[in-house]
This record gives structure tokens, sequence and C-alpha cells, in this order.
């Protein structure tokens, strides 16, 4: 066997020790909340499972959901819907005041949708989605992802990144001093976007519905 062999067959085999170090996707919802809870608490209110699996919020002002388990360097992958002119986020690394949040929103029929940094997939008030990616029409099932790994974090709408940038950077930076976060220092977390945390599903008093919600941890790099 030549060299070019032995370096090709070296790359196969470290490819597929890494894909089989890799953790396995965690169910977060399957069929109940077991894994969720409400300040603490048995989630009892306002958050259902529906007969096809899928997680339901019906507007209803009960607040909030998180996991019970804290993560930090992760990938998160999960399908979600709005009704019409709703307004949700999923929270992650939630811990002491503000986190980073994916945000969720009927772009079409929500104020809020005229921002790029409000808008469906953006990193809330931060970081928004291009002009050219859209969430699909209320009703409609979208389909989401965020990687959180060290200082770097990740977001994809529909198949799409549409975030991904380092805490601490210049770019960030840039971004922090301009958003609400910057004028509400009081509110926000120590280290924002760096604490060890939650999930949190948010209860912005809107209908919106998750499935097929999972999650595993990731390696630092």
């Amino acid at each position: 066997m030549n060299r070019l062999s032995c370096f090709l067959l070296l790359l196969v085999l470290a490819s597929t020790v890494c894909r089989a170090a890799e953790t396995p996707f965690e169910d977060l919802i399957g069929g109940n909340l077991d894994q969720w809870a409400s300040k603490g608490k048995p989630v009892t209110k306002g958050w259902t499972i529906e007969p096809d699996g899928s997680l339901h919020l019906v507007p209803a002002k009960t607040g909030g959901i998180s996991t019970k388990k804290k993560y930090f360097n992760f990938e998160l992958v999960f399908e979600w819907k709005v009704a019409k002119g709703a307004n949700s986020g999923v929270f992650y690394r939630f811990a002491k005041g503000k986190s980073p949040e994916y945000q969720l929103l009927d772009d079409y029929n929500h104020v809020r949708g005229q921002w790029a940094i409000s808008r469906a997939g953006a990193l809330y008030d931060l970081v928004g989605p291009p002009e050219s990616v859209r969430s699909k029409p209320h009703g409609e099932w979208n389909t989401s992802r965020i990687k959180a790994r060290g200082k770097r974090l990740q977001h994809w709408l529909n198949g799409v990144k549409v975030v991904d940038i380092v805490v601490g950077s210049d770019d960030w930076n840039t971004r922090y001093a301009k958003s609400k976060f910057a004028k509400e220092p009081e509110k926000a977390s120590p280290q924002y976007g760096l604490d060890v945390g939650r999930i949190m599903l948010q209860d912005h008093g809107g209908e919106v519905w998750f499935r097929n919600m999972k999650i595993r941890e990731l390696e630092k790099k």
C-alpha cells in the first residue's frame, strides 16, 4: 500500500471513530413532559402533549418551561409552528437574567417581522437572518437547529444557517452595545451567552407547537 492510500485509509478510520464517539441525540419530548419543569415544579398548566406527540402551548400566560438538565456545549434540533401573529422563543444557556434566544415568530403578521433582529431564526436583538430567509406561514412546520460550542453560537432555519457569531468578538461587542441588553445590565447575566444553563421554551402569550425536539451534548474543541 502506497503512502497516499495509507493516508486516505487513516482519514476514513479517523472519521469513523469521530462519528462513533459523538453523543447520540436525546429526545426532549418523547410523549411526555418528564424532562421539563415550570419554575422548578412539574408542568401542570398551559403546556400539553397532543395525540400526535407534539408539545402545544395554549396561550394562557402560564409561564415558560425549562429543561431540568443544564447544558453548555450542545446541538439542539426541533420543529415548530405558531398561530397567526404569534411570538415565542427558545432560550438556551438560560441562567440568571437574560440569555440567548432563538426567536420564533409569525414573520408575516407580527410587527416584529419587519426587523431582522426579531424575525424567526434570529439571535434575538443581536443577529438577524438574511432578508431572503423567512419562516413558513403560520400553521406550517419549520425546522430549526441551534449549536452552541464554547463562545460560538449558530442558528439554522429550514436548513439555512442564519446566525454564526462568537461571543466577545468585535462583531458581537458592537451588536451587544446596540442591543436592549446593554441598556438593562441589571437583567443580564454576568457573562451573557456563556453560562451553563437550561433550555427554556417561552410563553409570550402566543400559541405555539413543538415536535421532534432532540439534543446532544458536544465535546469542547
